[in-house]
């Protein structure tokens, strides 16, 4: 049997399910390799290339068709002026996005790097806070 081949690579193991899954909807067997490794040891993702999804060789130009479809999917809604969005359940506190006008932010109350940073140098995390906010409209940090 040969070897599987890398289509892509996360860091964030939601995005790879979602992906894995709407791949094996089109019938590409998939797997996710470094998941289990990365989720519970977080620091380790960038020494181990973050959570790989593999397609068999003779499978690999489908998905990556596929993959390139939900690329345009999702950059198309991203394009998307004056969307519709459910704003009663959102916390009202929530800044708006900059870059899209969403409300559906999250503020990322700490700086990962420092904790890890201050960890590797000190043996243990400095939580340091942030001001920095997520949309999860358009997926950029403002």
């Amino acid at each position: 049997m040969a070897a599987w081949t890398t289509l892509c690579t996360f860091d964030n193991y939601v995005t790879a399910h979602i992906i894995k899954s709407r791949l094996e909807v089109e019938g590409i067997i998939c797997t996710l390799r470094d998941e289990h490794t990365i989720v519970m040891q977080w620091a380790w993702a960038n020494a181990l290339g973050g959570i790989k999804l593999d397609v068999p060789p003779e499978q690999y130009e489908l998905a990556k068709h596929i993959l390139s479809e939900i690329d345009s999917e999702v950059e198309a809604d991203r394009q998307t002026i004056g969307f519709e969005e459910d704003t009663a359940q959102l916390n009202p506190d929530n800044r708006i996005c900059t870059h899209c006008g969403s409300k559906n932010t999250k503020n990322l109350e700490y700086s990962k790097r420092a904790s890890f940073l201050s960890w590797i140098m000190l043996g243990f995390p400095i939580p340091l806070k942030t001001d920095k906010w997520h949309c999860f409209h358009c997926g950029e940090n403002f």
